[in-house]
């Protein structure tokens, strides 16, 4: 059994010698064939003619002009972040200086970019001021009581009754009245014989005559009424009173019966043919007014006309508690279109000089009078109203010198990026073979309208972006060149999607100061609505957006003013004018014109008074908002949901601060991301 075993297990092992011998040479075939097949050269392709072989390399990338951190080489994917389209990632962003980018002909031509030169001009801003006709007070009459008497007969016994100079008012009784009527009488008949008496005696007769006439004509009679009296013709036994000027009574103090002592009014009444418009001017409105100005304004009850004045008063005084100064504007009324107690909504468009003083020509070679201002003539002459001598308008320092006036550095508006802390432009670099973009940061002026006044970086002639900037920083930024985004240089690389690192949440010079706690609270509707608003429009709901800005307006009339004194309760008034939009509107776009007021006027009011809450709120910024100009708006969450653009770009913008709630920590109020 034994030598059986022995000779199976020699067998086996001579077979598994000659099998492994086979294996090993199989497996060496086999490694040679697949070395051969992956090393070989590629067999070369009959393409057709018309497609051009890329050269080895790196693919062609693909990014977002909003946000240039993403790289994809896909070219018909959408950026994650925004769904925009995607463009090229081109090598000539890096062409040029430090601080230019040079584009090739086709991005340029894409990127639709104009440019526009700066220049010298005297540009119109526009002041918008709110307030009320009232009563032209130098056209006004209050009839009193020169003497104690009952009113026998009311003419005017309703108010608005018209009446026109020298019409009956009133018949008043007096037995005071009645006995300086015999005065006159009897003095009248002593004269008669003043030519048989002494001298003495007759002077004093004279006296007493001129004496009686005087009194009479103090009480406010008529030369005829008072030689009627005298010579005896006169037989009633009680007075009529006339009216001073014509116009419209306006008050009515007695009635018939009533018995009046000497100085109580008896009536007023009013001319109507020219009126006041009282307005209330800002600290920072007024350095563009100037008395003489025309000014155009609106009232609700003619929609669509425009009415003119002038401005004829601006008080010297700005008002402790509102912060603001009147400002009178004189009307001519004469069709009587306009009534006292109308609100209207005013402009002032003056003329800037680069001082930022208005250059105002208006009441150039005219004479005014130094009292009523109101009162402005062609030639030297004397007051309607007071009879002072008329002085020329440049000697009161009304009208500014043309030869004094410096026109302004002027570039349209649309041309500015702002990061918070600065303002930069781009100027196109001539004689160049293809596009080329310096980055620059100025210092601007006061706005002028659709301009801004340059104080400093431009000079006249250079021509600078004004539609396409941003396309032009974001090639900066994807060149890793100093950009409006990024100022220290490194591109996107070092500003993720979503997020801006800026300096200051708090604007220039507004401090957060202690306001009453009711009034914070009291703004919670309005934020809550407001949220309601933006959400809707980013939906594309313009029906949403009707009944939040319904809201707000409610929520408007719930405000507790109380405790606000001063600039906080200035600066919640120019908030509330921003919210409040009286009509439904039909149209999305227009409401979304509207709603940037808003949020200008919701992000001022949490800079200035914060919320209460749980929620912290984003302030978001769409560059590309109203053809390039950019526009913020407030948010809840870190998500951009554009409001500006809704569904088409609803992830178009960034991320630029937040606001906690006031009871959260100090140290996170105004927390930038970065």
């Amino acid at each position: 059994m034994s030598a059986l075993l022995t000779r199976l297990r020699a067998s086996f092992l001579w077979v598994w010698r000659r099998m492994a011998a086979g294996v090993a040479l199989v497996l060496i075939v086999l490694a040679l064939f697949i070395g051969y097949r992956i090393g070989r050269p590629a067999p070369e392709l009959d393409l057709p003619s018309h497609v051009a072989v890329e050269d080895a390399g790196e693919p062609q990338m693909y990014t977002c002009s909003m946000h240039p951190t993403v790289r994809l080489p896909d070219p018909d994917a959408k950026c994650p972040i925004c769904f925009m389209d995607l463009i090229p990632v081109s090598d000539d962003g890096g062409v040029g200086s430090e601080m230019s980018v040079t584009l090739n002909a086709s991005a340029a031509a894409s990127s639709r970019i104009e440019t526009a030169a700066a220049a010298r001009f005297f540009p119109a801003a526009e002041v918008r001021l709110y307030g009320k006709v009232t009563y032209d007070e130098t056209s006004v009459a209050r009839l009193t009581a020169y003497f104690p008497g009952r009113i026998e007969r009311l003419f005017v016994n309703y108010l608005g009754v018209p009446v026109s100079e020298d019409d009956h008012i009133a018949e008043v009784y007096s037995p005071e009245l009645l006995g300086a009527f015999e005065e006159l009488r009897q003095a009248a008949r002593s004269n008669q014989d003043a030519s048989r008496m002494s001298g003495i005696v007759r002077d004093a007769t004279r006296d007493t005559l001129s004496a009686s006439r005087e009194k009479l004509r103090l009480y406010g009679l008529t030369e005829s009424q008072i030689t009627q009296i005298e010579n005896g013709t006169y037989e009633s036994d009680t007075l009529t009173i006339y009216a001073p000027i014509g116009g419209v009574v306006t008050h009515l103090a007695v009635r018939e019966g009533d018995y009046v002592k000497e100085g109580e009014p008896i009536a007023t009444v009013a001319d109507l043919g020219r009126l006041w418009l009282d307005l209330e001017a800002y600290e920072s409105q007024l350095p563009m007014l100037r008395w003489g100005q025309a000014v155009t304004f609106t009232v609700e009850a003619h929609p669509g006309e425009s009415f003119e004045g002038r401005i004829s008063f601006i008080e010297p005084m700005v008002d402790d508690r509102t912060r603001t100064a009147a400002v009178r504007v004189t009307v001519n009324n004469t069709n009587r279109r306009l009534k006292p107690g109308m609100f209207a909504s005013a402009v002032i468009r003056p003329r800037i000089s680069e001082s930022g003083a208005v250059v105002s020509d208006e009441l150039a070679g005219r004479w005014v009078s130094p009292m009523h201002p109101t009162v402005v003539k062609d030639k030297a002459g004397q007051c309607d109203i007071c009879g002072m001598d008329l002085v020329p308008a440049e000697s009161l320092g009304v009208v500014g010198d043309p030869a004094a006036a410096i026109e302004p550095l002027v570039i349209p508006r649309t041309a500015v990026l702002f990061t918070g802390t600065r303002s930069v432009v781009y100027v196109e670099t001539p004689d160049t073979e293809r596009p080329t973009y310096e980055g620059r940061e100025i210092t601007l002026g006061p706005r002028a309208g659709a301009f801004y006044v340059v104080r400093s970086g431009l000079r006249e002639g250079e021509r600078v972006v004004v539609n396409g900037a941003f396309r032009v920083d974001s090639a900066m930024q994807i060149a890793a060149k100093p950009s409006m985004m990024t100022p220290s240089g490194g591109g996107g690389a070092n500003a993720h999607a979503g997020h801006v690192s800026m300096a200051a949440s708090m604007p220039a010079g507004v401090q957060r100061t202690e306001t009453p706690e009711a009034f914070v609270f009291s703004l919670k509707p309005i934020y809550a609505a407001y949220l309601d608003a933006q959400e809707a429009l980013a939906a594309d709901d313009l029906g949403g957006f009707n009944q939040a800005v319904g809201d707000v307006r409610t929520a408007l009339g719930f405000v507790k003013e109380a405790g606000l004194v001063g600039e906080p309760l200035a600066a919640w008034r120019r908030a509330s004018v921003k919210l409040r939009i009286p009509e439904a509107i039909t149209d999305i776009e227009l409401a979304r014109s509207r709603f940037e007021g808003m949020s200008e006027a919701v992000i001022a009011l949490q800079d200035r008074f914060g919320h209460q809450g749980s929620e912290t709120w984003n302030v978001a910024y769409c560059p590309m908002a109203f053809d390039n100009a950019g526009a913020e708006w407030l948010q809840r969450g870190t998500e951009i949901n554009n409001p500006y653009f809704g569904a088409s770009m609803l992830r178009c913008g960034d991320v630029r601060r937040e606001f906690v709630p006031l009871n959260a920590s100090d140290s996170h109020e105004g927390h930038i991301n970065d």
